[in-house]
């Protein structure tokens, strides 16, 4: 019976972050144009409003587990659109802070063959 209930428990914060997941991703996917700052903060706002539309629309008024399904999708969205978003810039600005130069007293190595 306890096996069942986290199974079940499992399955429903699966449904309900799911659609958070994808809401969060499909923005950093479409809002490439605009600053860092303004990203992030309509991610809030785009979180907010999807966990709201999810508990009000969806579960209704009356349900008990409304408060919980929204927690778990507003966490979801921002959780996943800050992970895409820090992976974007890492890649964005990833080769401009790697710069690999030799050491100033390194030399090729000789050919064994004799030419260099």
């Amino acid at each position: 019976m306890i096996i069942a209930f986290f199974v079940f428990l499992v399955v429903g914060v699966i449904v309900a972050a799911a659609p958070g997941v994808l809401v969060g991703y499909a923005f950093v996917a479409v809002s490439g144009g605009l600053s860092r700052g303004v990203r992030l903060t309509l991610l809030l706002l785009l979180a907010a409003a999807s966990a709201a539309m999810w508990w009000v629309v969806l579960m209704g008024e009356g349900e008990v587990l409304g408060p919980a399904a929204a927690t778990v999708s507003c966490v979801a969205t921002v959780s996943s659109g800050a992970t895409f978003l820090g992976r974007e810039a890492t890649r964005l600005r990833g080769p401009a802070r790697l710069h690999t130069q030799p050491w100033p007293d390194w030399n090729p190595p000789v050919d064994p063959h004799g030419g260099r």
